[in-house]
C-alpha cells in the first residue's frame, strides 16, 4: 500500500474517528476505529454512509505499545478495560494519526510517559524494523504499531487501494448532499461524522454547501 494512499486512509481515520479496540493473536496485531470517513454502500439509501467499524491490521513481525500520561491505579489497566469493552473509545487528535512516518511516531512516542509493550515492542528501534507503521495521539493516551504486511478489513472484506481512495471520494460527496439535503423531506438519518464536519469556507464561514 502506497504512502499516497495510506496518507488518505489517516485523514479519514482521524478526522473525527475514535480508536475503540485492539486484538492481537500469534503474529497479527489489529486496531480497530469507529466513525471513519469512508463510504459505506451497504447501508439503505438514507442512511448515515459513515462506516462505523474499520479495522488496521498487521501482520509479519507484528508489534504494538500503547502510550499514556494516566496514573492509572486500577488493577485492570485502560488498555485491557477497552479490549474488554468496559470503556467507551478514545477520540483520536484530529489529525495526530499517520502510516509510514518513523519521525512523528518517534516524536508521539517521546510524548508519553507510560509505555506498555502489548506485542513485540523492544524499544523505540522497533519502528525502524518493519515496512509498515501506525502513530496516533488519543489525548492522555496514544499507540504503535507496525508489520512488515498491512491490510485495511470491514464488515464488508479488505479493502483494495483503489477502493479506499474511490471511498473517500465518495464519502465527500456524501457529505455534500448530506449538508445539501439537510433538514429537508429528503434529509439522510443524522450522521455524526458529519455534523461535526461542518462546511465553511474563508468567503462564506456559515458554510457554503449548496456548490460542488
Amino acid at each position: 500500500m502506497n504512502k499516497d494512499t495510506l496518507n488518505i486512509l489517516s485523514d479519514a481515520i482521524s478526522d473525527v474517528g475514535s480508536w475503540r479496540w485492539w486484538y492481537t493473536e500469534k503474529d497479527l496485531f489489529q486496531l480497530e476505529f469507529c466513525d471513519v470517513q469512508l463510504y459505506d454502500e451497504t447501508k439503505p439509501e438514507k442512511a448515515s454512509h459513515t462506516t462505523d467499524v474499520l479495522a488496521v491490521r498487521f501482520s509479519g513481525n507484528s508489534f504494538a505499545v500503547f502510550l499514556d500520561n494516566l496514573n492509572d491505579d486500577n488493577e485492570k489497566k485502560w488498555y485491557e478495560r477497552l479490549y474488554d469493552d468496559e470503556i467507551g473509545a478514545f477520540q483520536i487528535d484530529t489529525y495526530e494519526l499517520c502510516f509510514d512516518d518513523t519521525d512523528k511516531a518517534a516524536e508521539i512516542f517521546d510524548s508519553y510517559k507510560n509505555r506498555t509493550s502489548i506485542k513485540d515492542f523492544k524499544g523505540i528501534e522497533t519502528i525502524h524494523s518493519v515496512r509498515h507503521i501506525i502513530s496516533a495521539k488519543c489525548g492522555d493516551v496514544g499507540f504503535i504499531a507496525g508489520g512488515d504486511d498491512i491490510k485495511v478489513v470491514s464488515k464488508n472484506g479488505t479493502y483494495t487501494e483503489e477502493e479506499i481512495i474511490a471511498s473517500a471520494k465518495r464519502w465527500w460527496s456524501y457529505w455534500r448532499d448530506y449538508w445539501r439535503l439537510r433538514k429537508s423531506k429528503d434529509a439522510y438519518e443524522k450522521d455524526w461524522a458529519c455534523e461535526v464536519t461542518i462546511p465553511a469556507d474563508k468567503d462564506n464561514p456559515t458554510g457554503n454547501w449548496y456548490e460542488d
